[in-house]
């Protein structure tokens, strides 16, 4: 079999052994047979059971890389698998022999779906939790849970207040790193203009959904001044998009922009469409309370895919992301950004 890690170390070879053992007992799960919501079904098949080597080989590596910056060995570790949806990386934690982990979600559905996963290969973990950060490290601050590693992928870039979730986590659980992968890669020209072209597409939708709100809500602006608005308000979600058309009416003053680039966002969940941002917004996000500070890492490229040439291309790719450094971050497909307690919070 493939290595999941080119790491052979104790810890790299333990979570060889364990993705390996993850991977089959994957392979056994009849998906169809266990229960999984409509969404999650389709959620799971095209995001994790069509790329499953992939899916458990990216938690390997946030695994390998977040354990080793906190300098202690599995069972010393608690970690928190944030936005972990129906993912590998909450079960491979518990399987390397994780002191705690925790599960999280915003939605039910979610939990009930990685609870029907875990089942169906028995392998369960010891918390799962449903709610946003603030509800979520409340729960676990009334617990006394000293969280060593919070970890999510492809999470952050949908994060409404992104600064606030750094700002929270570093308020609750000063001691925890927070590590997380990304495709919104701002840095590849590729990736930029994929998500360019995905919020060209969406923002119709939520242009719409905007332009609903303030005729159902404020049926007596005029049409010209409604369009001006929802136009004026991308990236706003409806609390802020109320307030913002209120002061409108009081004032006649326009919205100020309130996203980045291409960037959109959904108003009824404050949900961003793939939020592009530059490495040094990453940066001003982490790193605006003083409590952490921010590292970015090129990711690497899927080299299991059906077809042998997209292997091969990908193979070259993530050589040259290893040895070329000016190019690394051109080319990666993703990247993790990590917060990381300043030196005074240890």
């Amino acid at each position: 079999m493939d290595r999941f890690l080119p790491y052979t170390d104790t810890l790299g070879e333990l979570l060889q052994k364990e993705a390996e053992n993850l991977l089959g007992l994957m392979q056994t799960i009849k998906v169809d047979e266990i229960g999984l919501s409509e969404h999650g079904l389709v959620y799971f098949k095209g995001s994790h059971f069509k790329r499953l080597f992939f899916s458990i080989q990216t938690s390997a590596h946030i695994l390998y890389n977040s354990i080793s910056l906190v300098k202690k060995e599995p069972k010393d570790v608690t970690i928190m698998d944030y936005g972990a949806g129906i993912g590998s990386l909450y079960i491979l934690a518990k399987m390397i022999g994780c002191k705690r982990v925790i599960y999280n979600d915003i939605l039910e559905e979610w939990k009930q779906n990685a609870l029907l996963i875990a089942k169906a290969i028995n392998k369960d973990v010891d918390d799962y939790i449903v709610g946003n950060i603030d509800e979520t490290l409340q729960i676990i601050n009334n617990k006394a849970i000293v969280i060593d590693i919070i970890t999510s992928r492809n999470v952050i870039e949908h994060i409404y207040k992104l600064d606030k979730f750094y700002t929270c986590i570093s308020n609750y659980q000063p001691k925890a790193i927070v590590y997380s992968s990304t495709t919104a890669n701002f840095n590849n020209p590729a990736m930029n203009i994929q998500h360019l072209l995905l919020h060209r597409r969406i923002e119709k939708v939520y242009y719409q959904q905007r332009i609903d709100f303030i005729q159902n809500n404020f049926p007596n602006i005029e049409k010209h001044s409604t369009h001006t608005l929802a136009v004026n308000t991308r990236g706003y979600e409806k609390s802020e998009l109320q307030q913002a058309v209120e002061k409108f009416i009081e004032h006649k003053t326009n919205p100020q922009k309130n996203y980045y680039y291409t960037n959109t966002c959904d108003i009824t969940y404050g949900v961003w469409a793939e939020n592009l941002l530059p490495f040094k917004v990453h940066k001003q996000m982490i790193e605006s309370n003083g409590k952490l500070m921010c590292m970015i890492k090129p990711g690497f490229w899927d080299t299991h895919y059906h077809s042998a040439w997209k292997n091969l291309m990908g193979k070259f790719f993530n050589q040259l992301i290893c040895n070329v450094p000016f190019l690394s971050f051109l080319l990666a497909p993703f990247v993790y950004v990590i917060a990381l307690p300043n030196q005074q919070n240890k």
